[in-house]
């Protein structure tokens, strides 16, 4: 108990908690927030913060900003609208999901779940079966979210789709599980895209996704990339 509250202690309040580096396609431990996996999901039931665990690393997750709650939010609302009557239900950041093969805990932005939920434990709030994930990338996770993490996803015998949502311009990365277990990706792009989403006999019209904001279309999503400030000598 000792060391679960030292290390509740320095999730909350240490300034240096940032290991997740940007572009990093990887995550390095930072060695004060240790912890065994069921330390872990102990410390996120009792404070309610929201983070990522992968071998004994907890790793922040960076802060979104209103336009990616807004992305995520309107991405969610649509789905859940055109789903209402299906076997199929939406769930937000505020769900953990384990990848069990990997022990890897996460809190994708939108996962949708086909027929009955899979829990790790009676408390029910650690997801293990999503038919659906989706990612709204920011500078901060891009490289995560498209790279490492996405590989840790695909252990899921249950995932069919994984998408990534552009919050610099109007596009969607989605990729889907094929019969001899490859990905094919499809990218979906401008005013009239239209994402797919056959496993689970539905659309999602990229004008809901940005809906109310005024992340631009037909451009690269570097150029509306905000310059990182410099630093003079």
């Amino acid at each position: 108990m000792l060391r679960l509250e030292a290390n509740l202690l320095n999730l909350e309040f240490s300034k240096e908690f940032s290991p997740l580096k940007e572009e990093s396609t990887t995550m390095t431990p930072d060695p004060k927030t240790k912890m065994t996996s069921e330390e872990f999901v102990a410390m996120e039931r009792h404070t309610g913060l929201r983070a990522e665990w992968l071998n004994g690393g907890v790793y922040a997750i960076a802060g979104g900003s209103h336009l990616h709650w807004l992305v995520a939010t309107n991405i969610a609302g649509e789905l859940r609208h055109r789903l209402k009557n299906s076997e199929n239900h939406v769930l937000n950041s505020g769900m953990r999901l384990k990848v069990v093969s990997t022990n890897l805990y996460a809190h994708p932005d939108v996962v949708i779940v086909q027929g009955d939920p899979a829990f790790e434990d009676d408390q029910k709030d650690t997801l293990l079966n999503p038919k659906i994930i989706i990612e709204v990338l920011s500078d901060q996770t891009a490289a995560w979210d498209r790279g490492g993490k996405f590989w840790h996803y695909r252990q899921l015998d249950s995932l069919s789709d994984y998408i990534v949502v552009s919050q610099e311009t109007r596009l969607a990365d989605h990729y889907t599980r094929q019969p001899n277990g490859s990905w094919m990706l499809k990218t979906i792009e401008g005013e009239d895209g239209m994402i797919q989403l056959t496993s689970i006999k539905t659309q999602l019209p990229l004008v809901e996704v940005y809906a109310n904001t005024k992340v631009p279309h037909g451009q690269s999503p570097a150029a509306n990339k905000t310059p990182h400030p410099q630093v003079k000598a």
